[in-house]
């Protein structure tokens, strides 16, 4: 019965969410943009992330009749069901207790970060899906059985290949098997040794291709970070971790005793989460650099099924209520980020809206006037988001160079595709035709010449102020 309600439980919540977000979100969020480029370049890595953010994308690369919204905001919230479902069995591990795995689960439902707070992001979707597999295989492979130790290292590999940061939870899980002498003894198991292959498998082809291109992520993360002390940084943490908070109100409202664990594998566990924590915390308290809650959010995801996990003592009170205020929550937070969105409050139920309409209008410009696809773009930031919303998903014609190490790129173009298809050029937002040089474009490929070019006007959403572009194209052959 239990199994058949959180199937239910994690299908409902997929589906519901991925209907809202499909129907009431504006537009899809930058990072789409990057992921569908980083997967069409089909490289071992990016500017940005490893390569399991531009993989995710190839199933909406391949079955080009699905809506690419569609596809991320389903991935998103599947990602999310299957995290969640590692999280109540995960739970169930640690507290030997199915009531105690629910409220870890429900739990979740109480912050943001896996409902609306993960949709702008193309890569914490997937740690929230893979953290606590990892943290449920590493458990497994400590108490139960050596073969489990391959299962960790897959979830752990691909966890690294969604975002460097995971390397954090990687390393001190390693650093066990070192200073604990109950998990030295894998050095021994064969086992071990193959989870070591798998997880060098999934990572090394990204080590090489950071080698080969200067190391542009890590170049990219250096530069979002400066030395300041933070002030930010207590709210972002009580931000994140709020609903654990309010899991433990209510465990001790309910008679359950928690403490820290006697148990070891559960005193590894959580040392091996609280320690990565600390010291993020500790380095963000002196840095200011990106979003804090979104280094944060995959250890929220652990953070409900290892508080339940120091239950001492079971609760003696009935956990019913809770539960059905936990489940009423939950519908809260979906009710409520529909009446944002459809009240448009600080315009989030309309931002960026008009790329739609202008670039489905600068694509009818161009097969009216060569009567074929448009099939490459270029220049200035419009030009990235005409290869989502244009019907044709034009590519862009940017190379790679380790010097500009550009956000967004072409790995395969060449001087004769761009004559065969032609290309339409983008200026900047604010320059006229007769100030734009289109991001360069014209001097990377000095051979191209303008065959039409026009100022055009964009509008991002009804509140904003119509700006003025050139748009110029190049004639195919």
């Amino acid at each position: 019965m239990s199994y058949r309600l959180l199937t239910l439980w994690l299908l409902c919540y997929a589906a519901a969410w991925t209907l809202l977000t499909v129907y009431l979100d504006p537009t899809l969020p930058y990072d789409a943009v990057e992921a569908l480029n980083w997967g069409l370049n089909g490289e071992w890595g990016s500017p940005k992330n490893p390569w399991l953010v531009g993989a995710a994308m190839h199933p909406a690369i391949w079955l080009s009749w699905l809506p690419l919204n569609v596809y991320w905001y389903g991935g998103h919230f599947v990602a999310i069901a299957i995290g969640m479902l590692g999280v109540w069995l995960l739970a169930r591990r640690l507290s030997g207790s199915t009531a105690l795995a629910w409220m870890a689960l429900l739990t979740l439902n109480l912050s943001g970060i896996i409902n609306f707070d993960i949709i702008p992001y193309n890569d914490n979707y997937l740690l929230v899906m893979l953290w606590p597999w990892m943290a449920l295989f590493f458990h497994m492979a400590i108490t139960r059985s050596a073969n489990w130790w391959p299962a960790f290292a897959l979830a752990a590999g691909l966890a690294m290949m969604a975002k460097y940061s995971t390397f954090a939870f990687v390393y001190f899980a390693a650093l066990s098997t070192l200073f604990v002498p109950q998990i030295r003894r894998c050095y021994r198991q064969p086992q071990f040794y193959l989870a070591v292959a798998i997880w060098l498998a999934l990572v090394l082809p990204n080590v090489f291709w950071l080698w080969n291109h200067d190391f542009a992520a890590f170049k990219w993360v250096d530069s979002q970070i400066k030395m300041q002390f933070n002030l930010d940084m207590l709210q972002s943490l009580l931000l994140v971790f709020y609903p654990s908070l309010v899991l433990w109100l209510i465990l001790r409202r309910s008679g359950a005793v928690l403490a820290w664990p006697k148990a070891l594998p559960m005193r590894v566990l959580l040392w091996v989460y609280l320690l990565p924590l600390g010291i993020i915390t500790f380095w963000f308290s002196f840095n200011v650099g990106g979003r804090l809650t979104e280094w944060l959010q995959p250890f929220f995801m652990l953070a409900p099924a290892l508080l339940v996990g120091c239950v001492r003592q079971p609760p003696v009170r009935s956990l019913r209520a809770a539960t059905i205020g936990l489940m009423c929550a939950a519908l809260a937070v979906y009710l409520g980020y529909a009446a944002v969105m459809l009240g448009n409050v600080r315009n989030a139920g309309q931002k960026m809206v008009g790329i739609k309409a202008f670039s489905v209008d600068v694509e009818r410009q161009w097969q009216e006037r060569y009567g074929v696809s448009l099939r490459y773009v270029g220049g200035e930031y419009l030009s990235q988001w005409m290869t989502v919303y244009a019907g044709s998903r034009p590519q862009i014609i940017t190379r790679w160079s380790n010097h500009t190490r550009p956000n967004i790129y072409n790995v395969n173009i060449s001087y004769p595709q761009i004559v065969q298809h032609g290309v339409a050029l983008f200026g900047r937002l604010g320059e006229d035709c007769t100030h734009s040089d289109f991001g360069g474009e014209l001097a990377h490929w000095p051979k191209m010449h303008l065959d039409w070019q026009q100022n055009l006007t964009f509008r991002a959403d009804p509140r904003a102020d119509e700006q003025t572009l050139c748009v110029g194209f190049v004639r195919p052959q």
